[in-house]
């Protein structure tokens, strides 16, 4: 997989050309400002770093994000000195050091380059404002221009790093909801693994015996799982029972909620008025597994699944989610026992 196929590479594209373009446009726009207030030494220097950040937009899209970091970052950082010195302390290019910073955080960097990297803006920041301290500027604005640049100068680094905040923001809570999917999702068949099925049940119960209402459990046991991976292999297995679990789905509603119990078990919790509705999705799912084709590398199977059912009646307020699992591993059982490839199912 190359970089730019990677989620977090094309996230940190995104976001670093973001930068870039906008370094891009401010730059221009200070050409502009440099050319009407006469400073060639100013307007030279704006000019290296315009041509490095578009320079470094070539370099993002060559999937070279750290090098374009390091030339944009270090550029940035020597023609801001050097306008510093130009126009003084007033001028409130300070902050653009707080930005750099900013942007050093943000990279790809390893950590310990990130903190000499930081650590080297610190000092250089340090060492200019003992400089322009005892010095007078090459070229003195009007008092009222370098307020407004000042106060400008301050509203763009504000919102620069007020924009990096929210982005680490942003990849913080998508990285919190993937962990919580994974945490909840069987890896092989993506559907709930068993610590989220029991909660599942557990909360169903607590519904059941506060609201009243019945509800209904399938489980289903693969037939002659074992000969299938001593044949064929574990990645066959994996196929059969992620492709399973998908057939699965496809026979419930909405409202419905499968996992992977264990092994080659699933559980299935359904929201059904009786019985007979609970029987009739467990038959559905047998004869959709027993019809369909299994194929995987030019290798052909036939396969069946045995289901046991149960039917939490609305009148059981003793239920608890070890006798329900109990009672459909009971069920299932009986279908394994009597031939298998079927269901049995009974209400509690």
């Amino acid at each position: 997989m190359s970089n730019f196929e990677n989620k977090d590479y094309q996230r940190y594209y995104i976001q670093s050309n973001l930068v870039y373009f906008g370094a891009v446009v401010m730059h221009i726009l200070l050409g502009i400002f440099f050319a009407i207030l006469g400073s060639t030494e100013a307007f030279l220097a704006n000019l290296v770093t315009l041509a490095v950040s578009i320079y470094a937009i070539f370099l993002n899209r060559e999937y070279r994000y750290g090098f374009a970091s390091f030339i944009y970052i270090l550029a940035t950082t020597i023609v801001l000195s050097f306008q510093i010195v130009v126009f003084g302390m007033e001028a409130g290019l300070f902050y653009f050091y707080l930005n750099m910073g900013m942007l050093i955080i943000f990279t790809n960097w390893k950590n310990t380059s990130k903190l000499y990297a930081i650590s080297s803006v610190i000092i250089v920041a340090m060492v200019m404002h003992q400089i322009v301290s005892f010095q007078t500027p090459i070229y003195i604005l009007p008092i009222n221009v370098i307020h407004l640049w000042h106060h400008v100068n301050l509203v763009l680094n504000m919102f620069a790093i007020g924009h990096s905040a929210y982005f680490f923001m942003k990849i913080a809570d998508e990285a919190e909801v993937r962990l919580t999917i994974q945490a909840k999702t069987d890896f092989v068949t993506g559907v709930k693994n068993r610590g989220a099925l029991m909660m599942t049940l557990d909360h169903e119960i607590k519904h059941h015996v506060h609201l009243g209402g019945g509800f209904g459990v399938i489980m289903g046991d693969i037939d002659h799982f074992k000969r299938i991976n001593d044949t064929y292999g574990h990645i066959y297995g994996d196929y059969v029972l992620s492709r399973i679990s998908q057939l699965l789905l496809e026979c419930l509603r909405d409202t419905d909620v499968i996992g992977r119990y264990g092994g080659e078990e699933f559980l299935m919790i359904c929201h059904v008025k009786d019985l007979v509705a609970l029987e009739a999705i467990a038959q559905r799912m047998r004869e959709t597994i027993a019809k369909h084709d299994f194929e995987f590398q030019g290798d052909k199977l036939s396969i069946t699944m045995s289901f046991g059912a149960v039917y939490i009646n609305y009148k059981d307020d003793q239920i608890t989610s070890e006798k329900v699992i109990d009672l459909a591993d009971q069920q299932l059982y009986m279908s394994k026992s009597n031939g298998r490839n079927m269901v049995t199912a009974i209400e509690s």
